[in-house]
């Protein structure tokens, strides 16, 4: 779905302007304006660096050595830079330092250099946007404390998860990649409220997630978890790293890290935010969430094992 084509001569994005009655759009009527966006022969779709989708693809290769890592890092100097810097970082547990490139790839290994490279190249390279530039920052947070607490989860089961991050990382990128094509409006431009998108954007993120699963060409497993990582379940079985996510997000709410802010105090009184009004779009389904306890075989005191493990992440993630 998210390509260039001849099909429309005209940018129509900024046909999300504010209406009159000042209703929130519908699926359909976002979904309509989202594929006419998509087709338009100015869209630009967001891609990732040519770094880290060579990496990507060499993180399926068993004789990928550490020179042609390195080499392939020095490509781009300023995503090198910024792999350096979260890898000495409190989030990946380093507690001596790392000065060059080859000491980050040999501390880290070929997998968690692959979501380092990721998670850099999402949080400055790949989506940016005036229009709603507010709301992607605020999605880039959450998934990126969703990453490491799937991460950190992953420790506390018995799955084998090598995708937890990254479908952690990318589980909402279909939130920021509409809002960066429909905040790229013609200047002077009134865009539509964020606010008035968000239940739209609620129930159509996962498929257009999965629309850029396929188009960075991530393994076939990423793709699958972005397209249900709420309704978690593959026919009856519920598919275990999806049930990792959906727990992550869980936690990250909890502790205000969800991608909608907790409501502040105001004179004794709890104000929700502006951005995202009353909308609670990211919670998951107490159902959900006990559903996904059972399927990772969490009893009570596992949990709180977990929950504890996580607090320790979100603290470390604050200090990074």
């Amino acid at each position: 779905m998210l390509h260039q084509n001849r099909l429309s001569e005209e940018f129509v994005v900024h046909e999300l302007h504010a209406d009159d009655d000042g209703e929130p759009l519908t699926e359909q009527q976002l979904w309509e304006a989202l594929t006419r966006t998509f087709q338009s022969p100015r869209y630009q779709p967001p891609m990732l660096p040519e770094v880290a989708t060579d990496l990507l693809a060499m993180a399926g290769r068993a004789d990928v050595e550490v020179a042609q890592l390195v080499k392939l890092l020095e490509k781009d100097a300023l995503l090198a830079g910024r792999v350096l810097k979260l890898c000495n970082s409190p989030l990946y547990g380093n507690a001596e330092p790392v000065r060059s490139l080859k000491a980050a790839v040999v501390r880290m290994g070929l997998a968690e250099l692959r979501d380092v490279v990721m998670e850099a190249s999402l949080s400055f390279r790949v989506f940016k946007t005036t229009g709603y530039s507010e709301a992607v920052d605020r999605v880039r947070l959450h998934s990126t404390a969703v990453a490491h607490l799937a991460r950190t989860i992953t420790r506390f089961t018995s799955f084998e998860a090598e995708y937890a991050f990254l479908c952690g990382l990318l589980h909402d990128v279909g939130y920021s990649a509409a809002l960066v094509a429909l905040g790229d409006a013609p200047k002077g431009a009134k865009l539509r409220p964020v606010v008035d998108l968000w239940p739209a954007l609620a129930g159509l993120h996962e498929t257009v997630s999965g629309s850029v699963a396929t188009l960075w060409k991530l393994p076939a497993e990423v793709g699958m978890v972005l397209r249900l990582h709420h309704t978690l379940k593959v026919g009856d079985v519920v598919h275990p790293v999806a049930a990792i996510v959906s727990l992550a997000e869980a936690i990250a709410i909890e502790h205000g890290f969800g991608l909608v802010p907790k409501p502040k105090k105001v004179g004794g009184n709890e104000v929700a935010s502006l951005l995202f009004g009353p909308h609670r779009i990211d919670e998951p389904a107490f159902s959900s969430v006990l559903t996904a306890k059972a399927a990772l075989g969490l009893d009570k005191e596992q949990f709180e094992r977990v929950q504890a493990a996580c607090v320790k992440c979100l603290e470390q993630m604050s200090v990074a």
